[in-house]
């Protein structure tokens, strides 16, 4: 594995053993925590110095999410402050979808019918190899 991919199998162990904190809708994640977010809900983050650091050397904030076998998943990344890129990951930390720009503006939309029940990992970090930091708000629906 090279680049993200390996990163991301990494973050996923990472994550795996961390648990899940409940925070209001309007709490930024602070630096290397992980978030959880249901459908119908919209979250903020902050991408910092600090967060996770993917391969390339730029910031990711992790979010789970529980989905059902079946279930449309649409998850998207929105920010003024840097272009967004966003990865779904199923439960055991394979890469099922990445966007860069699918929700307009440099916002990243997903959109997936999921085949198994179970944990699924939200990766918010932004387009490119320079690190860029700044607010965003993902939404699940």
């Amino acid at each position: 594995m090279t680049g993200r991919v390996a990163v991301l199998s990494l973050l996923v162990l990472v994550a795996a053993a961390a648990p899940a904190l409940a925070q209001s809708d309007t709490a930024s994640l602070g630096p290397q925590e992980i978030g959880t977010i249901r459908l119908g809900q919209t979250r903020n983050g902050l991408l910092e110095a600090g967060d996770w650091t993917m391969s390339d050397g730029t910031f990711a904030d992790i979010w789970y999410i529980e989905a059902t076998a079946g279930q449309r998943l649409i998850v998207e990344l929105r920010s003024r402050r840097f272009d967004a890129y966003l990865q779904l990951l199923d439960p055991f930390g394979a890469k099922l979808a990445e966007d860069d720009d699918s929700a307009g503006n440099g916002d990243a939309r997903i959109s997936y019918t999921v085949r198994e029940p179970g944990r699924y990992q939200i990766i918010v970090n932004n387009f490119g190899d320079t690190p860029q930091s700044g607010s965003y708000s993902v939404a699940a629906r």
